[in-house]
């Protein structure tokens, strides 16, 4: 619809829809017409507090009819013209709002607000400028939209002289001490920046703070030697603060000072009273310098055989380890301490859990799920690799009972597709007890989670044709699979076994043969399957020749059919 658009209209935000209609009083309109455009007026309000925008912008359109220059409806008008791209039309009605109704503090600053979207930002200084004259009432928020118009224009000196004004009238705030100490320095001006922040310090002593960024703010530009000696107030009155530390890191680094740099990253890092948040932006602080790479892991390590308060330290030691590649040995000692100090933290155990799996450490796996579990039961992938543990280990029925603890754990924003392949894992289990119905319902439900996905289609598909019910759902979904991986021997072979299912032998002997050329494990299922379809079609010799080709493979493996031996024998004879 043509106003759907007006959703975010600024008008509305700004408080401006009225209850009475407006006209201008030299606009002398009739007893009848004053009525007539006060009710398709209001009309309008109606239509468009309930969506109807372009019913409302015809009743507009039938204001405007009445009285052409009608700041209301005019103002209106704009906000449908800009959100149709006729910033032309928006502003002349913009315009002629403002000329009618000069008084109106929402028509001014919608005027603003379109010169600042169309980017004439001098137009949109010079309206608020003028409002600020108008309406001195409103100068607290007219100086903070020019304090970023301004900005955006590089007149550092205005944005100081707008923020002087601002702080006259809320008081000295940090924020925009701050700001204004920016400017100053935009401007070239150190001393007044420096000034700016001294003058802040001294109106709050009792904030440390503000000297330590004083201090900085000395190192920044070149003068150490007044940074100092803040720094050493606020550190003899606050031995452990941490920000004024970093920053005494800051200024041994400048000075050159190994020694004394080296002692106070220490003073930081080894120090129980300091807290974890600082120690971590010390070491944040030194990965941006590009500290050496081995001087900052061996800080981690030492910083971690301290006492632990939180995890924090040792969630930022483990990022850079695997940033640098580390084995495990170095990382595993540093997620063990984290979990000391929170047990319940997901990220360690779920790392402690990938070095268990590519070693393939079932037991391992399992405990760690076991006890991640205990403390985060809401997290379904603790579930999942227990669970396929169990089962490496042939405890099914444990796999399985894992399996149906995760899906009591599933929330609106667990991960579809691990849902779905815990279905399907669900799914595997059941058939292998022989339970299909429950298997399939198992299916359904992953394909709800993930209708994409194949190895579900491929296995439910599969299932289905051993049992030689719903055949035709089964094609479907095979086609699928192998229309999503065109050479996959696995999804090639259920393809055609579902298709000999159907009796569609031709078919069938189609796909089973792309299926052995693509087989790159030489799968005796795959050669007997062919030998099967031979067999349907009436070709013994070659069904024979893939059978004993299957038998070959078995013999290898020491597993052998015996109902393929009974089909190779009853052929031969």
């Amino acid at each position: 619809m043509l106003m759907k658009l007006l959703l975010a209209v600024l008008l509305v935000s700004c408080g401006t829809v009225r209850k009475t209609a407006e006209v201008p009083e030299e606009s002398a309109l009739s007893v009848e017409d004053q009525r007539r455009y006060e009710y398709y007026y209001l009309e309008a309000v109606r239509l468009e507090q309930q969506g109807c925008y372009d019913e409302a912008f015809g009743m507009l359109t039938h204001c405007l009819d009445i009285c052409p220059e009608a700041p209301s409806a005019l103002y209106k008008m704009a906000t449908y013209y800009f959100y149709l791209g006729q910033k032309d039309r928006a502003l002349d009605a913009l315009l002629h709002a403002v000329e009618g109704e000069p008084d109106n503090f929402w028509y001014r600053q919608t005027l603003a607000s379109y010169y600042q979207t169309n980017r004439e930002y001098d137009k949109a200084i010079a309206v608020l400028e003028e409002m600020q004259k108008q309406f001195p009432k409103r100068n607290g928020e007219l100086l903070s939209a020019l304090v970023g118009l301004y900005s955006h224009t590089q007149q550092y000196d205005k944005v100081i002289d707008a923020l002087a004004r601002l702080e006259t009238l809320i008081g000295k705030t940090e924020a925009i001490s701050m700001e204004k100490s920016r400017n100053y320095l935009l401007m070239g001006d150190k001393e007044g920046a420096f000034g700016e922040m001294e003058a802040l310090a001294a109106e709050d002593p009792e904030n440390s703070y503000y000297r330590v960024v004083l201090a900085s703010m000395f190192m920044e530009n070149g003068r150490e030697g007044d940074a100092l000696p803040v720094l050493q107030e606020v550190l003899a009155e606050d031995p452990d603060n941490g920000t004024a530390k970093i920053a005494m890191v800051k200024y041994y680094k400048l000075m050159a000072d190994t020694v004394g740099y080296l002692a106070m990253v220490d003073s930081v890092l080894m120090t129980s009273t300091v807290d974890d948040e600082t120690k971590v932006k010390m070491m944040v602080q030194l990965i941006m310098d590009k500290t050496d790479s081995v001087y900052v892991m061996q800080l981690f390590e030492r910083a971690m055989q301290q006492p632990q308060r939180s995890a924090k330290l040792g969630h930022v030691c483990v990022q850079y380890m695997l940033t640098h590649h580390q084995p495990e040995e170095r990382v595993r000692p540093i997620l063990l301490r984290m979990l000391e100090a929170e047990p319940d933290h997901v990220q360690a155990r779920l790392q402690l859990l990938s070095y268990a799996a590519k070693r393939n450490d079932l037991d391992e796996m399992i405990a760690i799920c076991s006890t991640a579990i205990d403390y985060s039961p809401e997290i379904l992938e603790f579930y999942y690799y227990k669970a396929a543990a169990l089962y490496q280990k042939d405890k099914h029925d444990e796999a399985l009972q894992t399996y149906r603890m995760a899906t009591r754990q599933i929330a609106k924003d667990s991960s579809t597709e691990l849902v779905s392949d815990i279905f399907a894992a669900m799914g595997d289990l059941y058939n292998e007890q022989g339970l299909h119905d429950e298997a399939y319902l198992c299916y359904d439900s992953a394909l709800v989670y993930n209708p994409s996905n194949v190895l579900v289609m491929n296995n439910y598909a599969y299932n289905l044709s051993e049992e030689g019910i719903q055949l035709e759902k089964a094609e479907q979904m095979s086609l699928r699979t192998i229309k999503a991986e065109p050479e996959n021997a696995t999804y090639l072979d259920t393809y055609a076994w579902v298709l000999y299912k159907l009796q569609r032998y031709d078919e069938a002997l189609e796909y089973m043969e792309k299926a052995l050329v693509a087989d790159s494990v030489d799968s005796d299922v795959l050669w007997e399957h062919a030998g099967d379809i031979c067999h349907a079609l009436g070709d013994n010799v070659k069904a024979l020749l893939y059978w004993e080709k299957a038998l070959e493979l078995q013999q290898k493996a020491e597993a052998i059919n015996e109902e393929l031996k009974k089909k190779i024998l009853k052929i031969k004879k």
